[in-house]
């Protein structure tokens, strides 16, 4: 079920067949916490301790948000649950076998590569298929939204430059093309903030591998920066240009400095709630959250929420970088970095049905999670003893 979730969300037409596996997988997680406890005991303290303190406090904050009631509160309280189903079942289950967490990310890169070709196929060869006012590509099933596509796309593209940096031989070609194709589905969402994401996180993943002398990491370098700049190159001449310089800066600035006047304006400490609505008129134009992680959990969760938040992401990367620099360290450290950068410019409630923020959040902390075991044993099993390359 839980690989349903994550091919079903980049390639299900609908959120109702998304939803439909979280069910099933809470449903078989909640005898693991009654019967067998004992699973938990090899992950890391802290992280797992950050993680339910810092959802259990967002779902608490119904209390003091606006229109609240014990139905909401009982809508939270099952989120609430469905995602920690989510992130601790993934590590639970990297625990008790050993190729789970492999084949989880191989089919997730796959997926998305999938969901990627369809939603350029519609794009670019079906000109009537454009049912947005600009011309950005609007992707397969749940995707619809280019930022939320493009922030898809953008994890699953950082999990693929991990698997081409660490495997070898023909394999590596396939994960070659997967990149190339999620990095033109990306281009074509004439989203900006993913690019920042992926400016940290792959010379990330570059630079921590062990395997690869300096000279061949400075080459690595060197020939994604000249990817980037005939992407920027080709996307200049086909006038795409135009479109995001017009954008200029979305209304960022003003969407963030309303949303804290009005954070400080009522409740500094604790914030407004969950449930608070976070929409806000400016300029004439009409924006349904914060656009940004950090400011909407500001918003809903105050000084407390935003601490937490970020307790939550320094401690996931000390704790990762305290243990054997493994290639699972070196995925979580990136996907991590990732996440932090994008979610800076895009978000809103990191509390919610499975939705973008499980794939390109909450995915990226459960890899700390189980890089973070204590038994030390749990690591994806990227190569055989005799050097031939598996998935």
């Amino acid at each position: 079920m839980l690989v349903l979730t994550v091919v079903t969300y980049y390639l299900a037409g609908n959120g109702k067949i998304n939803n439909f596996p979280t069910y099933l997988a809470a449903l078989a997680f909640l005898p693991f916490i009654i019967v067998r406890p004992d699973c938990f005991s090899s992950f890391n303290k802290p992280i797992l301790s950050l993680i339910i303190i810092f959802l259990l406090y967002l779902c608490t904050s119904v209390y003091w948000s606006n229109n609240t009631s014990g139905i909401v509160l009982a809508k939270y309280a099952g989120y609430f649950f469905l995602l920690i189903t989510y992130v601790l079942g993934i590590a639970l289950m990297s625990s008790q076998f050993p190729s789970f967490l492999k084949w989880l990310l191989v089919i997730s890169i796959l997926s998305a590569t999938i969901s990627s070709i369809y939603s350029m196929f519609l794009y670019l060869a079906l000109p009537d298929y454009q049912p947005l006012i600009e011309k950005r590509l609007y992707s397969l099933g749940r995707l619809h939204n280019p930022v939320i596509a493009s922030l898809s796309y953008g994890m699953a593209a950082t999990l693929c430059a991990n698997f081409l940096l660490i495997h070898i031989g023909r394999i590596r070609v396939l994960w070659a093309i997967c990149l190339v194709i999620l990095l033109l589905a990306i281009m074509l969402t004439e989203t900006r903030s993913v690019w920042f994401g992926l400016i940290i996180s792959l010379p990330v993943a570059l630079l921590l591998q062990e395997n690869l002398g300096s000279r061949r990491k400075i080459t690595v370098l060197l020939s994604a920066f000249g990817i980037l700049v005939v992407l920027g190159s080709g996307t200049w001449a086909m006038g795409y240009w135009d479109e995001i310089l017009h954008r200029a800066y979305s209304y960022r600035p003003e969407i963030w400095l309303t949303t804290i006047q009005n954070t400080l304006a009522t409740n500094l400490l604790f914030g407004n709630g969950i449930v608070t609505s976070s929409d806000l008129t400016f300029d004439g134009y009409y924006f349904q959250h914060p656009h940004s992680i950090y400011i909407a959990t500001f918003f809903y969760g105050g000084v407390v929420g935003l601490g937490l938040l970020l307790l939550l992401i320094a401690t996931c990367f000390w704790q990762v970088l305290k243990v054997r620099l493994s290639p699972l360290a070196i995925l979580a450290t990136s996907s991590l970095s990732y996440a932090a950068v994008v979610f800076f410019f895009d978000g809103n409630r990191l509390l919610t049905k499975v939705d973008f923020v499980w794939i390109a959040f909450w995915l990226p902390v459960a890899l700390c999670l189980i890089a973070t075991l204590r038994n030390g044993a749990i690591d994806i099993d990227w190569k055989q003893e005799s050097g031939a390359t598996e998935y």
